[in-house]
């Protein structure tokens, strides 16, 4: 099956989203929900839209991405 990573682009670059936030998102993923999620990459609560691939933080949209090992 793979190991699955989810990541943020911020401009041209890619960043992993920190274990906390990959195992929240990764279950709104399966369910093709939205909903606040908690991330140690970001100083708050981050909003992420699975059907949409958006996060949002601070009023900033990034667009997200599942990437699988």
């Amino acid at each position: 099956m793979g190991i699955v990573q989810w990541l943020y682009s911020s401009g041209e670059n890619w960043f992993c989203l920190d274990k906390i936030a990959h195992e929240q998102i990764e279950k709104l993923w399966n369910h093709n929900q939205a909903s606040w999620v908690t991330s140690e990459a970001f100083c708050g609560p981050i909003y992420v839209d699975t059907s949409m691939m958006t996060l949002i933080y601070n009023g900033y949209s990034y667009t997200i991405a599942r990437f699988r090992i």
